[in-house]
């Protein structure tokens, strides 16, 4: 049956850094504020702070920033995977809710794979626990595509979403041409004919000369 409750907030914003700034003005006080969103990571963040004065007086801190929350899921998704391959996703489910909960685990379905698996999967999780719930898959479209899962909970829900590069199923060929522009340069590359459809790419730098 559907889900009555409201969906959950769709956790997808997963940065490495959240944010760097190498020039934060303070006011006569001495005090800055800077207001950002944070990510979706659930983790703890290091924030490091280096100022200065005029007079070349130094200063710095270290803190940690928690982000928790007491129910939620997280994809541990491969660093690339190749058309055809037909592998098993890992959906880590976190309870830190003082109560069990039972979990119903849907994937969304996309165009880029086939699910060779059952869309839904249910388990009850008990409280300040943690456990896996696999999702079979073959890859079909190469790029980068994003796998979304969302966790109906009991007492709490959460959804979240990640990209996985999918590599085309084939040899990768690379040819450099340089030239000196002047005006205009005419490069010929040509494509073979087996070529996977929709692989060709074409990278163009131009950097200035020593005069």
């Amino acid at each position: 049956a559907a889900p009555t409750q409201e969906a959950p907030r769709l956790r997808q914003f997963f940065p490495e850094t959240l944010y760097w700034n190498p020039q934060v003005l303070p006011d006569d006080n001495g005090q800055a504020t800077v207001e950002l969103p944070m990510a979706d990571s659930i983790t703890t963040w290091r924030l490091s702070a280096l100022a200065s004065s005029q007079a070349g007086e130094l200063g710095s801190a270290a803190v940690g920033l928690r982000a928790f929350q007491d129910f939620f899921v997280d994809l541990d998704l491969p660093l690339f995977l190749t058309q055809n391959d037909e592998v098993s996703l890992p959906v880590a489910v976190f309870n830190y809710l003082p109560q069990a909960q039972q979990v119903r685990l849907r994937v969304e379905p996309q165009s880029w794979f086939e699910l060779l698996d059952d869309a839904e999967k249910t388990l009850t999780i008990q409280s300040n626990d943690v456990d896996v719930v696999y999702f079979r898959i073959r890859a079909k479209e190469f790029g980068r595509n994003r796998f979304q899962v969302t966790a109906w909970g009991e007492q709490m829900s959460d959804a979240i979403a990640k990209d996985v590069q999918v590599l085309p199923d084939g040899k990768q060929f690379r040819q450099t041409t340089s030239e000196r522009l002047s005006g205009s340069a005419v490069v010929d590359l040509p494509v073979p004919a087996g070529a996977i459809p929709g692989t060709a790419k074409v990278f163009v730098k131009i950097y200035p000369g020593v005069v």
